[in-house]
Formats: C-alpha cells, structure tokens, sequence
C-alpha cells in the first residue's frame, strides 16, 4: 500500500472507501508490519508522541509485560534493552512505539470487524410506475414480481444468522426459495403486519386501508404486531384480508391464480364489482375513473380479459360486459 494513504488514514482524513481499504490491508501480516515500520520512522523521539501521564504509565506496563514474556524465550532477548538499564529514555520510546503500533492495529481491525458485521447499509428501494410490472431476484435468488405503483425495500447483502427481510407498498408477487438453514422470509406490510415464511409462493397486495394476502402454495403465518395471540397460519388457495379503517380481519378461501393473474398480463374477474374495477385503474394505472350511475357501480362481472396495458384493459372491459368508457387524458367515464 502506497505510504501516503497509510499516513492520511493515521491522521483520520481518509475517505469512507479509502478507510476501508486501509482496514481491509491492516488486517494483514504484511499490513501491520508496514505499520511498524512508519511509526519506528516517524517516532524518533518520545517527546514527539502526544501521550498524557496516564497514558505513558500504560505504555510502561504494556513494554514491561512484553518484557515479561521475552523471559521465556532467550533468543528473543539478545539485542532488547535490559530492564535494569535506563528506562526512561530507552522503555519509554520503545514502549510508546509498541502501545501505538498494537493500539492501531487493534483499531483497524477492530473497526473492520465492526464494519463489517455491525453497520446496516441504506436499503435498496424500487419502484414502479402506473401500469408497470418488474420482476427482481433478491440476494437469495428468491424472485418478487412488482406490479404497478409499488415500491420494495430491502438490503442488498443478507446474512445467514438473520432473518430476509422485504418492505412491500402496493401490490407484489413472491416465490421465496427455502434455504439449507431453514432461514426465515419476512415481508413487512403497513400496519405493524408481517408475512413469515420459509419457502413459498404468494401474493401481497396493500393499499390505502387494505391489505390483502393469498397464498399459491406452501405455508406461510400471518402475524399482527408480532402479538403471539394475533398469528394466522394460512393454507394453499386461502386469503388474509384486513381493512385498518374499518377494523375487519378474516380469511376466506379464494381463486390463489385469478388473485395474481396480473403477472401473466391479463385479469382474472370472478364477481367483481364495477367499484372494484374503478379502485384497480386508480391504484395501479393512474386513472381518475367516473362511473355516473351508483348502481352501475355495484354491478359484478365475471370473466377474464387482457391485461398488457391500460388501453387493451379499457377495450376489454367495454366489449366483455357491453359498457360505454370514454377516455380523455387520465379521466374514464363508464355508462
């Protein structure tokens, strides 16, 4: 390593990136002993190491325990200094040496240490536009499908003694991958709720005051508040269903595919009302829906129509249920 770097970090005006680079080399047997070698150059006298009395005295017992240990091993002691000899000139400078040399050393490695297991790097956070759809593969391979208007966060680099952890806003499609050690998946939804799994697949939809949980296959539990009292284990084909606002919870059994029909570009309706619909275009596309007539809106449709993009999902919905939509801009009218 290029002395000059070694000299900036020893005065603490180092880079974040360049301090680790320093870190990672001090660790090194080659790195301390260049180390060494830059203070026994730059030490060359005591008086010009800034250490108060108590800090000297430290330095004292630290050369003398050195000492100490040398009295095991002779050959060790042939060309060291001898303790009845002057040590306030010659104990000193060496002692001093020795307390920086290891005090630093000590310091990088024990700030890698904590570098590395300790600090929390900032979350990677995505998101997606209306009518938009992303698929990412996490750190563990295991795969999220983004639908339109939602945003994931988590850490780049998991550990293997922690937990996965995801943040979901919107609406996002998993297939978790099981891990050797059993590690668990943990998606965080609004509300203080959480979705633990060890490998499935599922589907995650929150909005607003809404959030809603389907699983495809394998297991997954429910926990609200991470309360004990509030767990919900859920089976393939059911549905998690909370409403913050109105305080409704329950779990009913649904069609898992139609739920996630989104991710194959095309939407699955199975008594949904025209409203629903309305909220859909709203959430997810970014369209200001108007349905004039109150009990057209209350009007449920069944079937399946494309869902590649918004204008294809308008023609659907027209031809499909007989319905008249018109469009200017980012506002629909349906009658």
């Amino acid at each position: 390593m290029d002395t000059p770097l070694l000299q900036k970090y020893l005065r603490n005006e180092c880079t974040p990136d360049e301090a680790r680079e320093v870190l990672l080399y001090l660790a090194t047997a080659h790195g301390q002993q260049q180390l060494q070698q830059l203070l026994d150059a730059d030490l060359t006298e005591p008086t010009e190491l800034p250490l108060n009395a108590t800090e000297q005295l430290d330095a004292q017992r630290l050369f003398n325990r050195i000492q100490s240990g040398k009295k095991n091993h002779p050959d060790l002691e042939a060309n060291e200094p001898r303790l009845d000899m002057p040590v306030r000139r010659i104990g000193q400078r060496w002692g001093w040496v020795a307390a920086a040399a290891i005090g630093v050393v000590l310091l990088a490695v024990g700030s890698l240490f904590f570098y590395q297991r300790f600090t929390t790097p900032e979350p990677i956070s995505l998101h997606t536009d209306f009518g938009q759809t992303r698929r990412v593969v996490l750190p563990d391979q295991s795969v999220v499908t983004m639908n339109g208007n939602t945003t994931i966060r988590y850490v780049e680099n998991w550990r293997t003694d922690t937990p996965r952890e995801v943040w979901v806003e919107g609406e996002a499609f998993f297939e978790v991958v099981h891990t050797k050690n059993h590690q668990r998946f943990q998606v965080h939804l609004p509300g203080q709720m959480n979705v633990v799994v060890l490998g499935t697949r599922f589907n995650v939809y929150t909005r607003q005051t809404k959030t809603k949980v389907v699983l495809n296959e394998g297991h997954i539990q429910m926990r609200v508040s991470d309360n004990p009292n509030n767990h919900l284990d859920m089976k393939p084909g059911e549905m998690f269903f909370a409403d913050s606002q109105t305080n409704a919870y329950y779990k009913k059994t649904v069609n898992a595919v139609a739920q996630s029909s989104w991710r194959t570009n095309k939407l699955i309706f199975e008594g949904t009302t025209l409203a629903e619909i309305a909220q859909l275009l709203k959430e997810t596309y970014g369209l200001d829906v108007e349905i004039r007539d109150r009990e057209l809106q209350q009007q449920k449709v069944t079937g399946t129509i494309p869902g590649k993009d918004v204008n294809t999902i308008l023609k659907g919905l027209s031809g499909l249920f007989d319905l008249k939509i018109t469009r200017k801009a980012n506002h629909i009218v349906i009658e």
